[in-house]
């Protein structure tokens, strides 16, 4: 059995840094221009170091100081050593803290608004755990809200490459591309999952609802671009879809997947679905 001693010094070490920090951040005050100094916590090798070999266990007593800290609302300087705190404390302390990488990285992009520190933490720990798909799917949630749907994309693909990644991450990673308006590129993927034998009856359903919409879409879209050939050409709208086919400007009329032609509006140049379709965009 080991002993105790080790154990019980980690604690003490915890509780008296804590609250150093504690005594320290309501004892400094800041001026107007905010120019003064918080030391929150010393470097995390540091405390590494005196942890004695618990530096996991120290590094769970500080996300919950943090956890504590961070839930003050009236801090007015309460996001100036997130970084510092999450990035170079707890993860120095324990590199494989998942949740201490997913919570700063939520503190700083949800309440300090700072998309790209909370991203710069994430990927601190997708590169100190290569192998857990979690923290780039979430990166991928996080610069999907921004639309940045490129690198969105990067992130889904390298969860989606780790073994033991769910198949919904395959499936958001291609719906990044179909946010970005790459509705062939889209529809191409969803063809692969369609026909990839390691899908199952659920995926299937999925795919297949998702090429259905993809088609609609794809289908408005090209037809929209010989629609509005003919307008430049002719100085007016085609009164009819058909009249595109009449005048050479296509071969034939794509049709829907229930197998009806798309609506058009002559007046406006609008093409779309018909209004009756039960394809739902949420289905």
């Amino acid at each position: 059995m080991r002993p105790a001693t080790p154990f019980i010094a980690v604690v003490l070490l915890a509780a008296l840094a804590c609250g150093w920090a504690g005594a320290r951040l309501e004892s400094v005050t800041h001026d107007s221009a905010g120019e003064q100094e918080l030391l929150l916590l010393p470097n995390g090798k540091h405390l590494k170091v005196a942890s004695l070999g618990q530096a996991p266990l120290l590094a769970d007593l500080i996300y919950l100081w943090a956890i504590q800290y961070y839930s003050s609302y009236e801090r007015g300087d309460r996001f100036r050593y997130v970084e510092h705190v999450f990035g170079s404390v707890i993860s120095e302390l324990d590199p494989h803290y998942i949740d201490a990488y997913w919570m700063g990285a939520l503190i700083l992009i949800v309440e300090a608004r700072d998309i790209d520190g909370g991203l710069a933490l994430l990927d601190k720990g997708i590169a100190a755990n290569p192998d857990n798909w979690l923290l780039p799917y979430l990166a991928g949630w996080e610069t999907y809200h921004v639309e940045r749907y490129d690198r969105a994309e990067e992130y889904f693909a390298m969860a989606e490459a780790i073994p033991g990644a769910p198949p919904y991450v395959r499936r958001t990673r291609i719906g990044m591309a179909a946010a970005k308006g790459d509705h062939r590129r889209a529809y191409a993927m969803w063809l692969g999952v369609l026909q990839d034998p390691a899908s199952d009856a659920g995926t299937i359903d999925i795919a297949e609802r998702q090429l259905r919409h993809l088609k609609i879409k794809i289908d408005i879209q090209e037809i929209g671009v010989w629609v509005e050939k003919f307008r430049s050409e002719n100085d007016r709208w085609p009164r009819s879809l058909n009249e595109l086919v009449i005048t050479g400007y296509i071969d034939a009329l794509p049709i829907d997947p229930l197998g009806r032609p798309y609506a058009f509006d002559p007046l406006t140049g609008d093409v779309a679905a018909q209004q009756d379709r039960v394809l739902s965009e949420e289905a």
